[in-house]
Parts: C-alpha cells; structure tokens; sequence
C-alpha cells in the first residue's frame, strides 16, 4: 500500500541528487518489483500522514560473512523533513529487521562528500576502517550500460 507514495520519495531522491534519469516511470515500476522482491524490504516514515523517507535493504547469504548479511541501499528523508532524526530512526529499524533475520553483517555506502549521512551512519556505530588491511575500505563501480 506504500508503492506510490515510496515511488514519490523515490523520484524526490533522484532529483535531490540533480539526475534527469531514471525517468518517474522507470523509478516507479523499479519501486515496485523492490516491493515485490523476497530480498529487498522497504521501511518508511510517515509524519502527520505524509510519507517523507525511506530506507531500502537488501538480504543475501554471504560466504564472508559466514551467513546473511544486509546492504542498506537507499536512504532519503525529504529536504523538507530533515534535521528532526528521521534518517537516524530509519536505520534504527533496518538493523533491527537485520537482527531478527539474524543478518550477521549490515554493510552501505555513501558519498565521502555526503557529510549529513556519514554523520548519521558513524552515530549508527558503522565505520569503514578494517583492521585486517589496516585502512578503510573502498567501494568501486563498473556501469556496463
């Protein structure tokens, strides 16, 4: 029942990012096969019954980490729903399912010009030092299309 109004938030992430594409469509019909998927779960937040942030996560069985694991992959509150602890509160809830699906790890990514969620995530107890390499871990992407 929360499609359309994730498919909004959705559409607001993209253009808070300053991208033309996906296009609404696109998006939306994306939003939609994430609902619909046994591996991915939306949690949202809602103040005075508008929907005005999100957190996507993502459940997979890895060998590394000798069991599921979890990948918060989008977090969003609305510009105009910031600064009140929302985002805080929605990866609250995340690691929780990720405790109850007894995920033994929750990984994410961020922009390391992205201060607002690194503050965030750091608060949350995530870090990117790995104390086996002695240094920070760094994620690297290939686009194919």
């Amino acid at each position: 029942s929360d499609g359309p109004a994730i498919a909004a938030l959705v559409v607001a992430f993209r253009k808070h990012l300053q991208r033309a594409l996906p296009s609404d469509e696109d998006l939306s019909r994306s939003a939609a096969q994430l609902i619909a998927a046994p591996d991915a779960e939306f949690y949202v937040c809602t103040v005075q019954r508008q929907t005005v942030g999100y957190v996507l996560q993502r459940f997979r069985h890895s060998m590394w980490a000798n069991g599921m694991e979890a990948t918060i992959e989008d977090l969003f509150v609305h510009p105009d729903a910031r600064t009140a602890g929302l985002g805080r509160q929605l990866v609250h809830i995340a690691l929780e399912r990720a405790r109850e699906k007894q995920c033994h790890s929750v990984c994410l990514d961020t922009n390391e010009n992205n201060t607002a969620s690194q503050r965030i995530y750091t608060s949350c107890g995530f870090n990117s030092f790995s104390s086996r390499w002695n240094g920070h871990q760094m994620f690297f992407r290939l686009h194919l299309a």
